[in-house]
């Protein structure tokens, strides 16, 4: 299966024409698939097989296998995601039951199982009963805040909140509003973002999962002078970028902001040095020529579906909103916060077969078992009463 895979990635490159990109579109899903084949291959599952099965099921609810979760079906290249959404619905039920929630302090925790349950055509707003937003966002006591585990708490926060445009309620203990001021708030002298506003050097991963984070809200003055800040931040210290995650976070977060790396000549080099991570058995490797490993593999997936969005003029990354995207008009930021109160369950997004089809056709298929069963007890009833009155 390895060789296949290696085969796959050559072929790829082969017959896949560089245009003036750097990255040609097709070559960006080439190398997406080749993802989905190493990670087939690493955890002995059939090429015929989903990806979310087997051992990568096993381990649902977890950092990696959520983020390819993520990737893979925001890509389309994975739609067959029953046996994953079962066991990463058992694993939340599980934490809640014996744990009270996801964890005890780091909220990132809810704000992926947001964006997984998205994926898995599921409602986080309501998982039988749980509300992850609520427990994850807007509702948290204040021993349990979002900056507990530094900034990325309120990063994440903010992207799981617009993910689908949801409507903070009035008891909220946190406000949209709040999370985007204390992102704009919290930025460095450089330009850059880190775990606390100036405590040393800024992280360029940190930077531009920020970035992701306030791409909704550049159409307004005070956002867009820091996001331009951190643009120059990120442009300038680039040279210092070591690993597949790092360029795959950048990537991301242009393409969040319109921004196709291969046309800025600020950041034209970007989707070659990712590429560079690569192996020929389809992975990527956190450092290079290291061994591929499922965390970078994951990353690289989330950059290369980023790319391929932006070009088709599809909805970002972690946008799952309905319909077509629209350019940013310019309003002020409470125009723009007040515009993405919407909506208080999740809307439709996948007409793909989701967990959901799945359940409710069980229910289906288990109400109709019932109703038979109904009917032949009272066929039988019927004709043992009448045999009865026969014989009498």
């Amino acid at each position: 299966m390895k060789k296949a895979a290696a085969l796959l990635t050559a072929a790829v490159m082969l017959t896949v024409p560089l245009n003036a990109q750097a990255l040609d579109t097709e070559q960006a899903e080439g190398y997406a698939r080749g993802i989905i084949t190493y990670e087939k291959a690493s955890n002995g599952i059939k090429d015929s097989d989903s990806l979310f099965t087997g051992k990568i099921a096993e381990n649902a609810a977890t950092d990696s296998s959520d983020w390819l979760v993520i990737g893979a079906v925001r890509c389309g290249l994975e739609n067959d995601t029953a046996e994953y959404y079962s066991r990463w619905k058992n694993r939340v039920d599980d934490k809640y039951t014996h744990d009270a929630g996801l964890e005890r302090l780091n909220a990132t925790e809810w704000h992926r199982a947001v964006l997984t349950c998205l994926c898995l055509g599921a409602d986080p707003s309501d998982l039988s009963g749980i509300d992850l937003l609520a427990d994850g966002i807007y509702d948290r006591s204040e021993d349990k805040s979002l900056g507990k585990q530094g900034l990325n708490g309120w990063v994440w926060a903010l992207i799981a909140l617009d993910s689908c445009n949801w409507k903070t309620p009035d008891s909220a203990k946190v406000t949209r509003m709040d999370i985007v001021n204390k992102l704009l708030d919290s930025q460095n002298d450089d330009g850059g973002f880190s775990i606390e506003k100036n405590s040393g050097r800024s992280d360029p991963d940190l930077t531009a999962m920020t970035l992701q984070a306030l791409s909704p809200y550049r159409s307004c003055d005070e956002a867009d002078k820091v996001i331009s800040s951190a643009l120059d931040y990120l442009s300038e210290s680039k040279s210092g970028f070591d690993t597949c995650e790092t360029f795959s976070q950048v990537i991301c977060a242009l393409c969040c902001l319109g921004i196709d790396p291969d046309e800025d000549e600020r950041f034209s080099d970007l989707t070659d040095s990712l590429i560079s991570f690569s192996n020929d058995d389809g992975g990527f490797a956190h450092e290079k020529d290291g061994s591929s490993s499922e965390m970078a593999s994951a990353q690289a997936m989330l950059a290369l579906c980023s790319i391929e969005r932006l070009r088709s003029g599809e909805r970002s990354i972690y946008d799952m909103n309905e319909g077509k995207p629209s350019q940013p008009q310019e309003k002020s930021l409470a125009a723009a916060v007040e515009a993405k109160e919407v909506n208080t369950a999740a809307p439709h997004i996948y007409t793909a077969p989701s967990p959901l089809a799945h359940e409710s056709q069980l229910r289906v298929w288990l109400i109709a078992a019932l109703a038979a069963c109904g009917v032949f007890c009272v066929t039988a009833g019927l004709l043992l009463r009448k045999r009865k009155e026969k014989t009498e």
